[in-house]
C-alpha cells in the first residue's frame, strides 16, 4: 500500500538550456522538494518522484512553431535522440514511477530527454 507523488519539473531545472532563469530556477526547486518530500514522508508510505522531460511536441508547441519547424534546429542539435518526443514518451516514464515494479523507488527525478 500507499500513495505516491509524481511531480512533472523539466531538463531545465537539471541543466542550463539558455535564458529562462526563472522558470529554470522553479523546476530545480520542483526536483529538490521532491527529494526532500520524499525522505520526510516516506515513513508514511509515501513515495515522491518527479520527471525532468525535454521537449515535447505539444498541441501548444505545434502552434508556436505556426509550420516554421526551422525553429527546432537548435533543439535537435541539443537532443541526445536528436528529435523531439511525443507526448507518450512522457506519459510512460510516469506510468512506470507509479507501478509496483517501482514500489522502492522514492525521491528521484528522472529524465527524459
Amino acid at each position: 500500500g500507499g500513495a505516491l507523488i509524481m511531480n512533472v519539473a523539466s531538463a531545465a531545472g537539471v541543466q542550463s538550456s539558455g535564458p529562462g532563469a526563472a522558470y529554470g530556477m522553479s523546476k530545480a526547486a520542483v526536483i529538490h522538494y521532491t527529494k526532500i518530500l520524499a525522505c520526510e514522508w516516506a515513513q508514511y508510505k509515501i513515495r515522491v518522484n518527479a520527471i525532468a522531460p525535454w521537449m515535447c511536441m505539444t498541441p501548444m508547441l505545434q502552434d508556436a512553431l505556426k509550420g516554421d519547424e526551422k525553429q527546432l534546429d537548435k533543439v535537435y542539435d541539443w537532443t541526445p535522440m536528436g528529435r523531439i518526443g511525443e507526448i507518450q514518451e512522457i506519459v510512460d516514464p510516469i506510468m512506470f514511477l507509479m507501478m509496483g515494479c517501482s514500489s522502492f523507488v522514492t525521491g528521484q527525478c528522472l529524465g527524459v530527454d
